[in-house]
């Protein structure tokens, strides 16, 4: 292979790997809180709302938009100026801890955090 081409097709991958982190394409616009960064990255849309709706049917207490931006939210700082990025570095953080602590639960099959699990649920709610 000719260094060139090397070259060419490297950027080309790069772009390609780098282009699902941008959000600038999305269709519907989402809150940041609602969006399972790590869980999106295995599964896709369909999968997160399935996963969204089991957990509100067996949390009926958190079956409410508000009620789980207040969940994930909590002890936020960032969540009044509504920074996105600080939102879900927040949230990536909470779900570390989450899997460390071992608070998870299990979903249609799928472990999660707690954190992952109320995210899925206010994707499923937003996409209703």
């Amino acid at each position: 292979m000719q260094r060139r081409v090397f070259i060419q097709m490297s950027a080309y991958t790069a772009a390609a790997l780098a282009l699902p982190f941008t959000n600038g394409c999305a269709a519907k616009s989402m809150d940041a809180e609602a969006q399972p960064l790590f869980f999106s990255h295995l599964v896709d849309a369909k999968t997160i709302v399935e996963a969204g709706r089991a957990y509100r049917k067996a949390n009926q207490n958190e079956d409410d938009k508000n009620a789980l931006k207040s969940l994930l939210l909590a002890g936020s700082v960032s969540s009044a100026a509504g920074d996105d990025k600080a939102i879900r570095a927040m949230l990536d953080s909470r779900v570390n801890s989450d899997f460390k602590t071992g608070k998870v639960t299990m979903v249609n099959g799928w472990v999660l955090s707690l954190t992952e699990a109320r995210q899925c649920a206010l994707f499923s709610i937003l996409q209703s």
